[in-house]
């Protein structure tokens, strides 16, 4: 594919591009999940998280996948750059 088509598709894609949290819906039907995977990240999780842990989330979106534990908000911390995803987490994680 000649470079500068190409580069016009990735910067069509970001004008179009909605990304609220974790909300990729502008993509679906466009891309593969990784759904076939021979594990699962939040399995693996909760096989080691105990009530008494600290959690921390990393880039965490719009904290969708940090919920999904139900672990004390107190032992919980998360970080997050992209600043829309910010002001989702704090309406969103903060009390």
């Amino acid at each position: 594919m000649d470079k500068q088509i190409l580069i016009d598709k990735w910067l069509h894609e970001q004008e179009i591009a909605y990304i609220k949290g974790w909300d990729f819906s502008h993509i679906r039907n466009r891309y593969t999940e990784e759904d076939d995977l021979p594990w699962n990240f939040g399995n693996i999780i909760n096989n080691y998280l105990r009530e008494t842990d600290h959690l921390l989330d990393m880039e965490t979106g719009g904290g969708e996948f940090l919920l999904t534990f139900n672990h004390s908000p107190s032992l919980c911390a998360a970080i997050e750059g992209y600043e829309t995803n910010i002001k989702i987490c704090e309406e969103i994680l903060l009390p």
